[in-house]
């Protein structure tokens, strides 16, 4: 159960509640609907108020919501939590574990280390990742402990707050751009199986990068993502001739590492509750980092000229 309280201030006053969570607080029509029907789940100064009546300034309007227990099977698996509130909590995913329950994984995922890690907290959560990574990709994963912070975060509904992240790869080649940005579309190369290409006619898809270092033959980059297409890293770099090192489907360099080389090393998003900017760094495995040192790799000189690259299909 989590209980939120909003003191009202002067701006909003006269506001009618479901108006007021709505707009301010950014809550989805289901979430305000499952606290219509809780006698407990909307209270203004400690009494029962509808969504129709008016709050005023100074007032403190509690919001009380319950879940439902995890249905899924507890892992022995640690992984490591970065950042945990009543709200949030960011895992260190690693590498081999999908974010999701699969046919060929039902208790080898986040989803049953959450609920092992929820058992032992004596919490009753549902799973809600809101930054899935896939399987071979390591790194920062979000989970909202309750409907409202999935809400806001853009786990689901409208209106949410992107999670910001930066991924780190290490590229095959050394890519002659040292920052830059990739526009071109992505689509499904068929129907039978994932794997993705750049198509103009496909979904657009927007890529920023920057250099961080080199290798004899290798460059390490970071990547922001301004759409969130499917394999949309390894797919553009590919596309340039710079696959990420150890692709197995859209590479052909296996020498370093045995996965693609790509790790979402940090990640920043306003608290769903407070607004407080909430920025966590999660630590690349050892696998990154060995293949980092053996491709030679060395930052960049500080005096490095910064070319601006735009690539359009």
């Amino acid at each position: 159960m989590r209980r939120i309280d909003f003191l009202i201030t002067p701006a909003e006053d006269g506001m009618k509640v479901e108006q007021y969570l709505k707009t301010v607080r950014k809550m989805s029509s289901r979430v305000i609907i499952s606290l219509k029907h809780r006698p407990e789940g909307l209270q203004l100064n400690g009494e029962h108020i509808r969504t129709i009546d008016r709050i005023h300034a100074g007032d403190t309007l509690s919001v009380t919501m319950e879940d439902t227990p995890p249905d899924y099977l507890e892992s022995e698996i640690r992984v490591p939590v970065l950042y945990e509130d009543e709200d949030v909590m960011v895992y260190n995913k690693p590498v081999d574990m999908p974010c999701h329950q699969a046919k060929t994984h039902q208790q080898d995922t986040l989803a049953n280390v959450f609920a092992r890690d929820c058992r032992e907290r004596g919490l009753t959560l549902s799973y809600r990742c809101i930054n899935r990574l896939d399987r071979n990709t390591s790194g920062a994963v979000v989970v909202a402990k309750n409907a409202h912070a999935a809400t806001v975060l853009g786990g689901v509904g409208r209106g949410g707050i992107q999670v910001h992240k930066r991924y780190t790869a290490l590229l095959t080649g050394i890519l002659p751009y040292e920052r830059g940005i990739i526009d071109a579309g992505i689509a499904r190369i068929d129907e039978e199986t994932i794997n993705r290409m750049v198509d103009n006619a496909g979904q657009p898809a927007r890529t920023g990068f920057e250099v961080l270092g080199y290798g004899y033959r290798h460059t390490l980059a970071e990547f922001s993502l301004y759409t969130g297409r499917t394999h949309q890293i390894r797919v553009h770099m590919w596309w340039l001739g710079y696959p990420l090192a150890g692709d197995d489907i859209y590479g052909w360099d296996f020498d370093l590492i045995g996965r693609h080389a790509l790790h979402c090393g940090r990640i920043w998003f306003p608290h769903p509750v407070t607004g407080e900017r909430i920025e966590v760094t999660a630590p690349p495995p050892e696998d990154f980092l060995e293949a980092i040192r053996r491709a030679g790799v060395r930052p960049k000189a500080e005096s490095a000229h910064f070319i601006e690259k735009k690539v359009i299909l």
